[in-house]
């Protein structure tokens, strides 16, 4: 299987979020109008109406979150190469040390 350009990277990435958040959305949809109301107690946190665990939703929605980061690292990585750089294109090494600092920086934040 032949490696993407991160152009197609991120698309991919994009289409995988928006099925994320249309999970998220059907979750938030069984659970009905009053999330908050009666919430039965279950063994590892607490149930909302109709079914749905809501620590689930957060973790979901945390998902969601870490995969956006993803495509924005990969955004702006494409915005060094071919905005910042320009005509001074970097040596594999010298990429390879960008993506490093990028992805330590995404974990600081």
């Amino acid at each position: 299987m032949t490696e993407q350009n991160p152009t197609e990277q991120a698309k991919t990435r994009l289409r995988r979020i928006e099925g994320q958040v249309r999970g998220i959305h059907g979750m938030l949809d069984r659970m009905g109008d009053d999330p908050c109301g009666d919430q039965p107690e279950r063994a590892g946190g607490l149930e909302a109406p109709g079914g749905e665990p809501c620590d689930s939703l957060l973790t979901q929605i945390l998902a969601v979150r870490a995969a956006v980061e993803q495509v924005g690292l990969i955004i702006l990585e494409l915005h060094l190469q071919r905005c910042v750089l320009g005509d001074h294109p970097l040596a594999e090494e010298q990429l390879q040390d960008v993506r490093a600092a990028l992805k330590l920086w995404s974990r600081l934040t």
